[in-house]
Protein backbone atom coordinates (compact mmCIF):
# COMPACT_ATOMS: atom_id res chain seq x y z
CA UNK A 1 0.00 0.00 0.00
CA UNK A 2 1.27 3.20 -1.40
CA UNK A 3 1.95 6.68 1.50
CA UNK A 4 -0.85 8.45 0.16
CA UNK A 5 -3.30 5.70 0.08
CA UNK A 6 -2.66 5.04 3.91
CA UNK A 7 -3.02 9.31 4.06
CA UNK A 8 -6.59 9.22 2.89
CA UNK A 9 -7.79 9.78 6.25
CA UNK A 10 -5.33 11.77 8.10
CA UNK A 11 -4.86 15.20 8.36
CA UNK A 12 -1.51 16.47 7.10
CA UNK A 13 -0.18 19.69 7.79
CA UNK A 14 2.92 19.55 5.07
CA UNK A 15 4.75 16.92 3.07
CA UNK A 16 8.24 17.07 2.10
CA UNK A 17 10.34 14.64 0.31
CA UNK A 18 10.07 12.20 -2.46
CA UNK A 19 5.94 12.06 -4.32
CA UNK A 20 4.86 8.36 -2.97
CA UNK A 21 6.10 5.20 -1.88
CA UNK A 22 4.63 1.39 -1.36
CA UNK A 23 5.16 0.61 2.16
CA UNK A 24 5.83 -2.87 3.48
CA UNK A 25 5.21 -2.39 7.40
CA UNK A 26 4.53 -0.34 10.07
CA UNK A 27 6.36 0.97 13.34
CA UNK A 28 6.32 3.34 15.98
CA UNK A 29 9.80 2.09 17.44
CA UNK A 30 12.90 3.12 15.43
CA UNK A 31 14.45 -0.66 16.13
CA UNK A 32 11.67 -2.41 14.33
CA UNK A 33 11.97 -0.29 10.81
CA UNK A 34 12.99 -2.22 8.27
CA UNK A 35 13.65 -0.89 4.36
CA UNK A 36 10.46 0.45 2.84
CA UNK A 37 8.61 0.54 6.54
CA UNK A 38 6.66 3.78 7.87
CA UNK A 39 7.55 5.30 10.92
CA UNK A 40 5.18 6.90 12.93
CA UNK A 41 7.22 9.36 15.66
CA UNK A 42 5.07 9.31 18.97
CA UNK A 43 5.75 11.06 22.32
CA UNK A 44 5.74 8.80 24.50
CA UNK A 45 5.78 9.26 28.64
CA UNK A 46 9.34 8.24 29.09
CA UNK A 47 10.70 8.19 25.35
CA UNK A 48 10.05 11.15 22.27
CA UNK A 49 10.06 8.76 18.81
CA UNK A 50 10.58 12.13 17.04
CA UNK A 51 14.19 11.62 18.64
CA UNK A 52 14.97 8.53 16.68
CA UNK A 53 13.69 9.94 13.59
CA UNK A 54 16.89 10.07 12.24
CA UNK A 55 17.77 6.40 13.67
CA UNK A 56 14.45 5.12 11.67
CA UNK A 57 15.42 6.74 8.26
CA UNK A 58 18.88 5.13 8.59
CA UNK A 59 17.27 1.82 8.61
CA UNK A 60 15.61 2.15 5.78
CA UNK A 61 12.24 3.76 6.25
CA UNK A 62 10.56 5.19 3.30
CA UNK A 63 8.28 7.73 4.71
CA UNK A 64 7.95 9.07 8.49
CA UNK A 65 5.24 10.59 10.03
CA UNK A 66 6.36 13.30 12.79
CA UNK A 67 3.84 16.31 14.74
CA UNK A 68 7.30 18.98 14.02
CA UNK A 69 10.02 19.41 11.68
CA UNK A 70 13.39 18.04 12.89
CA UNK A 71 16.97 18.26 12.39
CA UNK A 72 18.88 15.56 10.50
CA UNK A 73 21.75 15.33 9.38
CA UNK A 74 24.56 13.19 7.49
CA UNK A 75 23.38 10.04 5.74
CA UNK A 76 19.57 10.55 7.40
CA UNK A 77 18.88 14.06 5.45
CA UNK A 78 20.31 12.34 2.73
CA UNK A 79 17.84 9.68 2.54
CA UNK A 80 15.02 12.51 3.69
CA UNK A 81 16.16 14.52 0.46
CA UNK A 82 16.12 11.48 -1.89
CA UNK A 83 14.20 8.55 -1.26
CA UNK A 84 12.12 9.02 2.28
CA UNK A 85 8.89 11.37 2.80
CA UNK A 86 8.45 13.68 5.63
CA UNK A 87 5.00 13.85 6.66
CA UNK A 88 4.13 16.72 9.52
CA UNK A 89 0.53 15.74 11.15
CA UNK A 90 -0.94 17.71 13.95
CA UNK A 91 -1.64 14.68 15.88
CA UNK A 92 1.27 11.42 15.07
CA UNK A 93 -1.02 9.11 17.61
CA UNK A 94 -4.23 9.73 15.86
CA UNK A 95 -2.20 9.06 12.59
CA UNK A 96 -0.60 5.52 13.64
CA UNK A 97 -4.18 4.71 14.51
CA UNK A 98 -6.26 5.49 11.25
CA UNK A 99 -2.84 4.29 9.04
CA UNK A 100 -2.84 1.49 10.92
CA UNK A 101 -6.30 0.67 10.28
CA UNK A 102 -6.40 0.94 6.90
CA UNK A 103 -2.73 -0.57 5.97
CA UNK A 104 -4.30 -3.80 7.75
CA UNK A 105 -7.59 -3.50 5.85
CA UNK A 106 -10.01 -1.94 8.75
CA UNK A 107 -10.22 -5.44 10.60
CA UNK A 108 -12.32 -3.91 12.76
CA UNK A 109 -15.26 -3.65 9.58
CA UNK A 110 -15.37 -7.40 9.07
CA UNK A 111 -15.87 -8.27 12.35
CA UNK A 112 -18.86 -7.75 15.31
CA UNK A 113 -16.51 -5.64 17.66
CA UNK A 114 -17.52 -5.39 21.26
CA UNK A 115 -15.74 -2.70 23.28
CA UNK A 116 -15.98 -2.48 27.11
CA UNK A 117 -14.85 0.14 29.12
CA UNK A 118 -15.09 1.42 32.63
CA UNK A 119 -13.04 1.35 36.33
CA UNK A 120 -13.97 -2.07 37.64
CA UNK A 121 -15.10 -5.09 35.83
CA UNK A 122 -13.92 -4.88 32.47
CA UNK A 123 -12.08 -8.44 32.57
CA UNK A 124 -14.95 -10.68 34.10
CA UNK A 125 -17.53 -9.03 31.88
CA UNK A 126 -15.32 -9.49 28.45
CA UNK A 127 -14.90 -13.15 29.60
CA UNK A 128 -18.51 -13.35 30.25
CA UNK A 129 -19.51 -12.07 27.36
CA UNK A 130 -16.56 -14.52 25.26
CA UNK A 131 -18.27 -17.40 26.07
CA UNK A 132 -21.64 -16.62 25.90
CA UNK A 133 -20.85 -15.48 22.24
CA UNK A 134 -18.64 -18.53 22.02
CA UNK A 135 -22.05 -21.13 23.32
CA UNK A 136 -23.85 -19.71 20.20
CA UNK A 137 -21.06 -21.59 17.96
CA UNK A 138 -19.05 -18.34 17.24
CA UNK A 139 -15.26 -17.85 16.89
CA UNK A 140 -14.89 -15.09 19.53
CA UNK A 141 -11.40 -13.45 20.03
CA UNK A 142 -10.44 -11.86 23.16
CA UNK A 143 -7.93 -9.01 24.00
CA UNK A 144 -7.71 -7.62 27.41
CA UNK A 145 -5.88 -6.79 30.71
CA UNK A 146 -4.76 -10.83 31.21
CA UNK A 147 -4.26 -12.65 27.60
CA UNK A 148 -4.97 -11.60 23.94
CA UNK A 149 -6.96 -14.72 22.35
CA UNK A 150 -7.04 -13.96 18.26
CA UNK A 151 -8.58 -17.05 17.63
CA UNK A 152 -5.76 -19.94 16.96
CA UNK A 153 -3.26 -18.59 19.24
CA UNK A 154 -3.38 -17.25 22.58
CA UNK A 155 -0.34 -14.64 24.28
CA UNK A 156 0.07 -12.96 27.81
CA UNK A 157 -1.39 -9.43 27.23
CA UNK A 158 1.19 -6.63 27.98
CA UNK A 159 -1.26 -3.63 28.19
CA UNK A 160 -5.28 -3.53 28.84
CA UNK A 161 -5.51 -2.38 25.16
CA UNK A 162 -2.82 -2.85 22.66
CA UNK A 163 -0.97 0.56 21.00
CA UNK A 164 -2.86 0.80 18.41
CA UNK A 165 -0.33 -0.37 15.32
CA UNK A 166 -0.48 -3.72 17.45
CA UNK A 167 -4.19 -4.08 18.05
CA UNK A 168 -4.80 -3.84 13.92
CA UNK A 169 -2.59 -6.55 13.78
CA UNK A 170 -4.33 -8.50 16.33
CA UNK A 171 -7.52 -7.75 14.76
CA UNK A 172 -6.66 -8.90 11.48
CA UNK A 173 -5.07 -11.59 12.73
CA UNK A 174 -8.87 -12.07 14.20
CA UNK A 175 -10.27 -11.93 10.85
CA UNK A 176 -7.47 -14.35 9.35
CA UNK A 177 -8.29 -17.20 11.58
CA UNK A 178 -12.26 -16.35 10.77
CA UNK A 179 -13.48 -14.82 14.03
CA UNK A 180 -16.89 -13.30 13.93
CA UNK A 181 -16.88 -11.81 16.91
CA UNK A 182 -14.18 -9.61 19.06
CA UNK A 183 -14.29 -8.39 22.76
CA UNK A 184 -11.93 -5.35 23.56
CA UNK A 185 -10.98 -4.21 26.73
CA UNK A 186 -11.32 -0.30 26.54
CA UNK A 187 -8.98 1.47 28.81
CA UNK A 188 -9.44 5.29 29.51
CA UNK A 189 -5.62 5.00 28.82
CA UNK A 190 -6.06 3.68 25.45
CA UNK A 191 -9.26 6.21 24.36
CA UNK A 192 -6.91 9.19 25.82
CA UNK A 193 -4.14 8.06 23.62
CA UNK A 194 -6.38 7.40 20.72
CA UNK A 195 -5.50 3.82 20.17
CA UNK A 196 -9.06 2.77 19.23
CA UNK A 197 -9.03 5.48 16.59
CA UNK A 198 -10.36 3.80 13.49
CA UNK A 199 -11.80 0.79 15.09
CA UNK A 200 -15.82 0.61 14.59
CA UNK A 201 -17.83 -1.07 17.29
CA UNK A 202 -21.10 -2.68 16.92
CA UNK A 203 -21.46 -2.52 21.01
CA UNK A 204 -19.88 -0.29 23.76
CA UNK A 205 -20.41 -0.79 27.08
CA UNK A 206 -19.41 1.06 30.16
CA UNK A 207 -19.36 -1.21 33.56
CA UNK A 208 -18.84 1.52 36.19
CA UNK A 209 -16.84 4.75 36.97
CA UNK A 210 -15.03 5.67 40.20
CA UNK A 211 -11.72 7.02 41.15
CA UNK A 212 -8.86 6.17 39.09
CA UNK A 213 -6.02 7.13 37.16
CA UNK A 214 -5.84 10.92 38.46
CA UNK A 215 -2.29 11.08 37.80
CA UNK A 216 -3.03 10.58 34.03
CA UNK A 217 -6.40 12.64 33.83
CA UNK A 218 -5.86 15.51 35.93
CA UNK A 219 -9.88 15.40 37.40
CA UNK A 220 -12.58 12.96 37.59
CA UNK A 221 -14.67 15.15 34.85
CA UNK A 222 -12.01 14.42 32.41
CA UNK A 223 -11.61 11.05 33.31
CA UNK A 224 -15.16 10.76 32.69
CA UNK A 225 -14.73 12.26 29.35
CA UNK A 226 -12.23 10.30 28.31
CA UNK A 227 -14.44 7.12 29.06
CA UNK A 228 -17.55 8.41 27.46
CA UNK A 229 -15.29 8.71 24.24
CA UNK A 230 -15.96 5.27 23.26
CA UNK A 231 -19.32 5.80 22.41
CA UNK A 232 -18.12 8.20 19.81
CA UNK A 233 -16.55 5.13 18.32
CA UNK A 234 -19.73 3.24 17.62
CA UNK A 235 -20.42 2.36 14.30
CA UNK A 236 -23.88 3.40 12.50
CA UNK A 237 -26.29 1.44 14.34
CA UNK A 238 -24.36 0.24 16.97
CA UNK A 239 -25.49 -0.23 20.67
CA UNK A 240 -24.11 1.75 24.15
CA UNK A 241 -24.59 -0.66 27.54
CA UNK A 242 -24.71 1.04 30.34
CA UNK A 243 -24.61 0.27 34.07
CA UNK A 244 -27.97 2.23 34.74
CA UNK A 245 -27.28 2.04 38.83
CA UNK A 246 -23.78 3.99 38.08
CA UNK A 247 -24.86 6.95 39.41
CA UNK A 248 -22.51 8.73 36.65
CA UNK A 249 -23.02 6.84 34.35
CA UNK A 250 -26.86 6.36 34.42
CA UNK A 251 -27.50 10.55 33.06
CA UNK A 252 -25.80 9.23 29.70
CA UNK A 253 -28.96 6.81 28.73
CA UNK A 254 -30.48 10.01 28.05
CA UNK A 255 -27.56 11.94 26.27
CA UNK A 256 -26.38 9.45 23.78
CA UNK A 257 -27.15 9.66 19.94
CA UNK A 258 -27.33 6.03 19.54
CA UNK A 259 -29.15 2.81 21.00
CA UNK A 260 -29.31 2.22 24.36
CA UNK A 261 -29.64 -0.75 26.83
CA UNK A 262 -29.67 0.32 30.61
CA UNK A 263 -28.49 -2.89 32.82
CA UNK A 264 -29.12 -2.69 36.56
CA UNK A 265 -30.46 -4.02 40.19
CA UNK A 266 -31.84 -1.06 42.05
CA UNK A 267 -33.73 1.23 39.14
CA UNK A 268 -35.79 0.49 36.08
CA UNK A 269 -33.17 -1.06 33.41
CA UNK A 270 -33.60 -2.37 31.05
CA UNK A 271 -31.70 -5.51 31.75
CA UNK A 272 -32.65 -6.12 35.32
CA UNK A 273 -31.71 -8.57 38.22
CA UNK A 274 -34.52 -9.85 40.87
CA UNK A 275 -34.47 -12.69 43.26
CA UNK A 276 -30.81 -12.72 43.72
CA UNK A 277 -29.49 -15.67 45.49
CA UNK A 278 -25.93 -17.09 46.38
CA UNK A 279 -26.00 -20.75 46.02
CA UNK A 280 -24.72 -22.33 48.49
CA UNK A 281 -24.66 -20.53 50.91
CA UNK A 282 -26.31 -23.29 53.11
CA UNK A 283 -22.67 -25.10 53.28
CA UNK A 284 -20.71 -24.09 56.14
CA UNK A 285 -16.86 -24.54 54.17
CA UNK A 286 -13.93 -24.18 57.06
CA UNK A 287 -16.35 -22.07 59.37
CA UNK A 288 -17.30 -19.85 56.48
CA UNK A 289 -20.39 -19.80 54.56
CA UNK A 290 -18.47 -19.15 51.05
CA UNK A 291 -21.42 -19.58 48.40
CA UNK A 292 -20.39 -21.36 45.13
CA UNK A 293 -22.33 -19.52 42.78
CA UNK A 294 -25.20 -16.86 42.08
CA UNK A 295 -28.78 -17.86 41.09
CA UNK A 296 -31.07 -15.02 39.84
CA UNK A 297 -34.04 -14.02 37.42
CA UNK A 298 -33.21 -12.01 34.28
CA UNK A 299 -36.07 -9.19 33.02
CA UNK A 300 -35.80 -8.14 29.60
CA UNK A 301 -38.62 -6.39 27.40
CA UNK A 302 -39.43 -9.78 26.16
CA UNK A 303 -39.97 -11.87 29.55
CA UNK A 304 -37.07 -13.03 31.30
CA UNK A 305 -35.16 -15.87 32.56
CA UNK A 306 -33.17 -17.62 35.48
CA UNK A 307 -29.15 -17.69 35.23
CA UNK A 308 -26.66 -19.42 36.99
CA UNK A 309 -23.16 -19.08 37.66
CA UNK A 310 -19.82 -20.14 39.26
CA UNK A 311 -19.25 -16.73 39.76
CA UNK A 312 -20.11 -15.09 43.46
CA UNK A 313 -20.56 -11.50 44.93
CA UNK A 314 -22.76 -8.33 43.82
CA UNK A 315 -20.45 -6.97 41.89
CA UNK A 316 -20.81 -10.20 39.29
CA UNK A 317 -24.53 -9.63 38.98
CA UNK A 318 -23.43 -6.36 37.37
CA UNK A 319 -20.62 -7.99 35.44
CA UNK A 320 -22.92 -10.66 34.07
CA UNK A 321 -25.92 -8.24 33.29
CA UNK A 322 -23.53 -5.80 31.40
CA UNK A 323 -22.79 -9.08 29.53
CA UNK A 324 -26.13 -10.13 28.89
CA UNK A 325 -26.82 -6.50 27.78
CA UNK A 326 -24.54 -7.38 25.21
CA UNK A 327 -25.77 -10.05 24.45
CA UNK A 328 -29.12 -9.08 24.04
CA UNK A 329 -27.84 -6.24 21.50
CA UNK A 330 -26.38 -8.62 19.60
CA UNK A 331 -29.41 -10.87 19.16
CA UNK A 332 -28.43 -13.70 21.48
CA UNK A 333 -31.16 -15.97 22.52
CA UNK A 334 -31.52 -16.88 26.14
CA UNK A 335 -30.72 -20.33 26.22
CA UNK A 336 -27.26 -19.32 24.68
CA UNK A 337 -26.85 -16.56 26.88
CA UNK A 338 -27.82 -19.25 30.17
CA UNK A 339 -25.51 -21.53 28.48
CA UNK A 340 -22.65 -18.66 28.38
CA UNK A 341 -22.89 -17.75 31.96
CA UNK A 342 -22.92 -21.30 33.27
CA UNK A 343 -19.83 -22.31 31.30
CA UNK A 344 -17.86 -19.29 32.70
CA UNK A 345 -15.82 -19.75 35.41
CA UNK A 346 -13.71 -17.37 38.07
CA UNK A 347 -11.60 -15.31 36.14
CA UNK A 348 -7.72 -16.08 37.53
CA UNK A 349 -6.77 -13.42 40.00
CA UNK A 350 -10.82 -12.02 40.81
CA UNK A 351 -12.18 -12.71 43.49
CA UNK A 352 -9.97 -16.45 43.70
CA UNK A 353 -9.98 -18.73 46.60
CA UNK A 354 -6.49 -20.24 47.12
CA UNK A 355 -7.57 -23.64 48.84
CA UNK A 356 -5.09 -25.71 50.65
CA UNK A 357 -7.13 -27.38 53.20
CA UNK A 358 -6.95 -24.80 55.55
CA UNK A 359 -9.96 -23.81 58.29
CA UNK A 360 -9.86 -20.26 57.11
CA UNK A 361 -10.12 -18.73 53.41
CA UNK A 362 -7.24 -17.21 51.27
CA UNK A 363 -8.19 -14.89 48.54
CA UNK A 364 -7.10 -13.33 45.59
CA UNK A 365 -8.34 -10.30 44.07
CA UNK A 366 -7.19 -7.77 41.40
CA UNK A 367 -8.78 -4.40 43.46
CA UNK A 368 -6.89 -1.38 42.81
CA UNK A 369 -9.18 1.23 43.37
CA UNK A 370 -11.07 2.37 46.65
CA UNK A 371 -14.23 1.70 45.43
CA UNK A 372 -13.16 -1.78 44.23
CA UNK A 373 -11.37 -2.65 47.75
CA UNK A 374 -14.69 -1.31 49.36
CA UNK A 375 -16.83 -4.23 47.28
CA UNK A 376 -14.08 -6.70 47.74
CA UNK A 377 -14.29 -6.50 51.51
CA UNK A 378 -17.58 -6.06 51.89
CA UNK A 379 -18.25 -9.23 49.95
CA UNK A 380 -15.59 -11.06 52.50
CA UNK A 381 -17.33 -9.88 55.28
CA UNK A 382 -20.72 -11.34 54.30
CA UNK A 383 -20.12 -14.73 54.19
CA UNK A 384 -17.24 -14.30 56.40
CA UNK A 385 -17.59 -16.12 60.08
CA UNK A 386 -14.78 -14.62 61.80
CA UNK A 387 -12.15 -11.84 61.00
CA UNK A 388 -11.39 -10.39 57.46
CA UNK A 389 -7.83 -9.73 57.30
CA UNK A 390 -6.60 -7.86 54.39
CA UNK A 391 -2.76 -7.02 52.60
CA UNK A 392 -3.01 -4.24 49.93
CA UNK A 393 -0.07 -1.80 48.84
CA UNK A 394 -0.40 1.01 45.82
CA UNK A 395 0.98 1.33 42.55
CA UNK A 396 3.73 3.36 42.17
CA UNK A 397 4.42 6.12 39.34
CA UNK A 398 0.46 6.27 39.48
CA UNK A 399 -2.72 7.82 41.33
CA UNK A 400 -1.15 9.05 44.23
CA UNK A 401 -4.71 10.71 45.47
CA UNK A 402 -6.37 6.90 45.57
CA UNK A 403 -3.48 6.12 48.23
CA UNK A 404 -5.35 7.30 51.57
CA UNK A 405 -9.02 6.05 49.86
CA UNK A 406 -7.79 2.71 50.10
CA UNK A 407 -6.09 2.95 53.10
CA UNK A 408 -9.78 4.40 54.70
CA UNK A 409 -11.42 1.60 53.15
CA UNK A 410 -9.11 -1.11 54.46
CA UNK A 411 -9.69 -0.04 57.32
CA UNK A 412 -12.78 0.91 58.22
CA UNK A 413 -13.99 -2.57 56.91
CA UNK A 414 -11.23 -4.83 57.44
CA UNK A 415 -10.78 -6.65 61.01
CA UNK A 416 -6.53 -5.86 60.43
CA UNK A 417 -4.53 -4.34 57.75
CA UNK A 418 -1.57 -5.52 56.51
CA UNK A 419 0.05 -2.20 54.48
CA UNK A 420 2.95 -3.02 51.83
CA UNK A 421 3.98 -3.09 48.02
CA UNK A 422 2.43 -3.34 44.94
CA UNK A 423 4.15 -2.49 42.06
CA UNK A 424 6.43 0.21 43.30
CA UNK A 425 8.09 0.79 40.05
CA UNK A 426 10.34 3.95 40.78
CA UNK A 427 8.90 5.39 43.94
CA UNK A 428 10.32 4.31 47.32
CA UNK A 429 7.80 1.90 48.77
CA UNK A 430 7.88 2.80 52.17
CA UNK A 431 6.58 6.29 50.70
CA UNK A 432 3.86 5.26 49.24
CA UNK A 433 2.87 3.49 52.35
CA UNK A 434 3.17 6.68 54.40
CA UNK A 435 0.84 8.37 51.82
CA UNK A 436 -1.81 5.31 52.43
CA UNK A 437 -1.83 5.25 56.68
CA UNK A 438 -3.44 9.20 56.81
CA UNK A 439 -6.31 7.27 55.85
CA UNK A 440 -6.55 4.62 58.18
CA UNK A 441 -8.47 6.14 61.21
CA UNK A 442 -8.34 2.99 63.15
CA UNK A 443 -5.72 1.53 64.74
CA UNK A 444 -5.40 -1.42 63.01
CA UNK A 445 -3.15 -1.73 60.99
CA UNK A 446 0.68 -2.68 60.64
CA UNK A 447 3.41 -1.77 57.66
CA UNK A 448 5.30 -5.03 56.38
CA UNK A 449 7.09 -3.47 52.79
CA UNK A 450 8.25 -6.96 51.66
CA UNK A 451 5.07 -8.04 49.77
CA UNK A 452 5.72 -11.78 50.23
CA UNK A 453 6.64 -11.47 54.63
CA UNK A 454 3.59 -9.65 54.91
CA UNK A 455 1.37 -12.55 53.30
CA UNK A 456 3.24 -14.56 55.15
CA UNK A 457 2.46 -12.25 58.23
CA UNK A 458 -1.54 -12.13 57.59
CA UNK A 459 -1.64 -15.82 56.82
CA UNK A 460 0.16 -17.10 60.15
CA UNK A 461 -2.78 -14.67 61.93
CA UNK A 462 -5.25 -16.15 60.56
CA UNK A 463 -7.94 -18.28 63.04
CA UNK A 464 -10.48 -20.86 61.94
CA UNK A 465 -13.33 -18.66 60.20
CA UNK A 466 -11.25 -16.10 59.04
CA UNK A 467 -10.47 -14.46 55.70
CA UNK A 468 -7.18 -13.73 54.31
CA UNK A 469 -7.21 -10.98 51.65
CA UNK A 470 -4.64 -10.24 48.99
CA UNK A 471 -5.49 -7.22 46.70
CA UNK A 472 -3.93 -5.26 44.00
CA UNK A 473 -1.94 -7.63 42.09
CA UNK A 474 -4.96 -10.87 41.09
CA UNK A 475 -3.32 -12.37 38.04
CA UNK A 476 0.30 -10.16 37.69
CA UNK A 477 3.10 -12.93 37.97
CA UNK A 478 5.52 -10.20 38.43
CA UNK A 479 6.73 -7.37 40.98
CA UNK A 480 7.72 -4.10 39.05
CA UNK A 481 10.46 -2.81 41.63
CA UNK A 482 13.23 0.49 39.90
CA UNK A 483 12.25 -0.33 35.85
CA UNK A 484 12.87 -4.58 36.67
CA UNK A 485 9.97 -7.06 36.83
CA UNK A 486 10.76 -10.05 39.02
CA UNK A 487 8.24 -13.43 39.28
CA UNK A 488 6.33 -12.40 41.80
CA UNK A 489 2.59 -14.33 42.11
CA UNK A 490 0.43 -13.55 45.27
CA UNK A 491 -1.34 -17.00 44.48
CA UNK A 492 1.94 -18.29 44.76
CA UNK A 493 3.23 -17.03 48.09
CA UNK A 494 -0.43 -17.28 49.53
CA UNK A 495 -0.03 -21.55 49.07
CA UNK A 496 3.91 -21.22 50.18
CA UNK A 497 2.40 -19.54 53.40
CA UNK A 498 -0.58 -21.28 54.18
CA UNK A 499 1.75 -24.71 53.34
CA UNK A 500 4.24 -22.99 55.73
CA UNK A 501 1.80 -22.37 58.33
CA UNK A 502 0.63 -26.09 58.23
CA UNK A 503 4.50 -27.48 58.35
CA UNK A 504 4.86 -25.29 61.51
CA UNK A 505 1.31 -26.34 62.94
CA UNK A 506 2.28 -30.45 62.37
Amino acid sequence: MTVLKLLENVKVKCRNGVPDAEIKGIAYDSRAVEKDFLFVAVKGFSVDGHDYIEDAVNRGAAAVIAEHAVEITGAGQSAIQNRAALIEVPDSREALALISAAFYGHPSRRLSLIGITGTNGKTTTSFITKNIIDAGGEKTGLLGTIRYMTGDRTTAAFNTTPESLDLQSYLSEMVYNKVQYAVLEVSSHALALKRVEGCFFKVAAFTNFSQDHLDFHGTMDEYFRTKSKLFSCLDTGGTAVLNIDDPVIGPLAKKLDCNVITCGIDKGAMIRAENISEQGAENREHGNSLPYGLSFDVRTPEGGFTVSSGLIGRFNVYNILMSVGIAYALGIGEDVIQQGIRNTMPVEGRFEKIDEGRDFLCIVDYAHTDDALRKLIEEARSVSRGRVITVFGCGGDRDRTKRPLMGAAASELSDFVVVTSDNPRSEDPLLIMEEIVPGMKRNNYTLIPDREEAIMQAVSMAREGDIVLVAGKGHEDYQEIKGVRRHFSDREILRKAILKRSAISN
